[in-house]
């Protein structure tokens, strides 16, 4: 359906020689409008050209509030005012000042439209004069006719001022945000009722599981607390010294199984891979299977008196040991030897020998 365009007409009017005006040093003149048709998103140009006398010679001076003209101040209902330029210039003893406002509309009516007027603000003042002091003035500037055609816009995104009043929904916001947080805590308290229920409810217990229960825990505290490496150091180096005071091949009694004991329980605390059910065969296999060194020979040889020693026992050879002596001084070498410092000098000194 094609739109039919009328044809716009346009007034341009001046100030009235009223008896206000008359009084007033500033004369408005209002231009022609530009475009004189237009429709939804058309910028219109309309100028306003202030006239007005410099009196500085006389020791007084006319201010122009701009500030009270900036367009979002205008009340040109039903138009909108969307940009200002101010083009200021002065002939002889006269100022001119254009004030160039662009406009636009939206109304849901093709008609005509007149351009309201609006004041323009002013004061005078004496030279020295403080401006709060200055009475302020204004003079009124023209008005005009713009014929709006349609309501179609070639503007894809359109930025007005919405006349429509949507009602004010404070109170209903207040009431559902306070809705919101009364309801908020409510989860968490959920959750705590339960979690307190849960925690006075009695666990019931089957009797049998009961004693099975208390014979466990019986049983793992018997199971004595494996010694650290520094413990069982020395308790097998105590044995060793005992066992070095043994004169001749006399009877040992249970220093041959103190040994045992001692010996098994610094290996396993020397070597945490070990497992609790390894037998002394099996600890000499893991320390046959580590890297090269002094470290590896002297586990070696505790591993290897270990095995002879354990199956002494199993054999019922408990009682005596070749020579004693001899055995403590191997024994000896072999703690010395897996002492930190000695092995951390061994590695510095290797490192030179390379």
């Amino acid at each position: 359906m094609v739109r039919r365009l009328a044809v716009v007409t346009f007034v341009v009017s001046l100030v009235s020689a009223g008896s206000a005006a008359a009084q007033s040093p500033i004369v408005v003149e209002t231009l022609e409008l530009e475009p004189t048709v237009v429709k939804t998103g058309d910028v219109i140009a309309q100028t306003y050209r202030l006239r007005f006398p410099d009196l500085i010679s006389e020791g007084r001076e006319i201010i122009i509030l701009e500030d009270r003209m900036v367009p979002e101040n205008l009340p040109v209902h039903p138009f909108e005012a969307v940009s200002l330029n101010v083009v200021k210039r002065q002939i002889e003893d006269e100022h001119i000042w254009d004030f160039e406002y662009g406009l636009r509309m939206i109304a849901p009516e093709k008609a005509v439209y007149l351009v309201p007027s609006f004041a323009f603000y002013y004061l005078i003042r004496d030279l020295g004069e403080d401006i709060e002091d200055a009475e302020i003035q204004q003079v009124d500037g023209g008005q005009g006719l713009v014929r709006y055609v349609s309501t179609m816009t070639d503007v894809p995104v359109l930025d007005i001022r919405d006349t429509i009043e949507l009602g004010e929904f404070g109170g209903r916001a207040a009431l559902f945000s306070t809705a919101a947080w009364a309801v908020a805590p409510l989860p968490l308290l959920v959750w705590l009722v339960f979690l307190v229920r849960q925690w006075r409810k009695k666990e019931v217990i089957p009797t049998e599981v009961a004693r099975e229960l208390e014979e466990i825990e019986r049983l793992e505290a018997q199971i004595p607390v494996p010694p650290s490496i520094w413990e069982a150091r020395r308790t097998l180096q105590r044995h060793v010294r005992t066992l070095e005071a043994v004169e001749g091949n006399g009877a040992l009694g249970g220093l041959k199984q103190d040994l045992v004991i001692s010996t098994r329980e610094y290996l396993r605390a020397e070597l945490p891979a070990l497992k609790s059910g390894d037998t002394p065969k099996d600890i000499l296999r893991h320390i046959e299977g580590l890297d090269d060194g002094g470290r590896k020979t002297a586990l070696a040889t505790l591993a290897s008196r270990l095995v002879e020693h354990h199956a002494g026992l199993e054999q019922g050879e408990a009682s005596t040991i070749a020579n004693p002596k001899e055995e403590a001084r191997l024994l000896e070498d072999a703690l010395a030897s897996l002492r930190p410092h000695v092995r951390l000098w061994r590695a510095f000194t290797g490192m030179f020998d390379q």
